[in-house]
């Protein structure tokens, strides 16, 4: 009676299949990723003010409040603040728009 053994894969041809799937998880996740970000690159949120807040400042800040601080205030905090962050320009004027029209008075 002769007992069936799995025949042993050459070396070979185990890279072969690694590389095989390798390349066509690469071919799959090329083709999702090309399919969904359109030519002009109109994909890209514009995030407020407040967004822009809460994802920049609280990375290093415990929260604060707009009303903390006085509109000229907000703004002497933000020159200082748009260097140290390095915000983009436009960022930092979104940010300080909605703390000067939230700020206390």
């Amino acid at each position: 009676m002769s007992v069936c053994r799995p025949k042993r894969v050459s070396l070979l041809a185990q890279c072969v299949l690694v590389a095989s799937i390798v390349i066509i998880a690469m071919y799959g996740l090329g083709s999702v990723v090309l399919a969904k970000t359109p030519a002009d690159g109109s994909h890209k949120k514009t995030l407020d003010g407040a967004q822009l807040y809460d994802t920049n400042c609280n990375r290093c800040h415990s929260e604060r409040y707009p009303t903390e601080h006085t509109p000229g205030e907000w703004k002497t905090l933000m020159i200082h603040m748009r260097v140290r962050a390095n915000l983009p320009p436009e960022q930092a004027k979104a940010i300080l728009k909605y703390l000067q029209e939230n700020a206390g008075k």
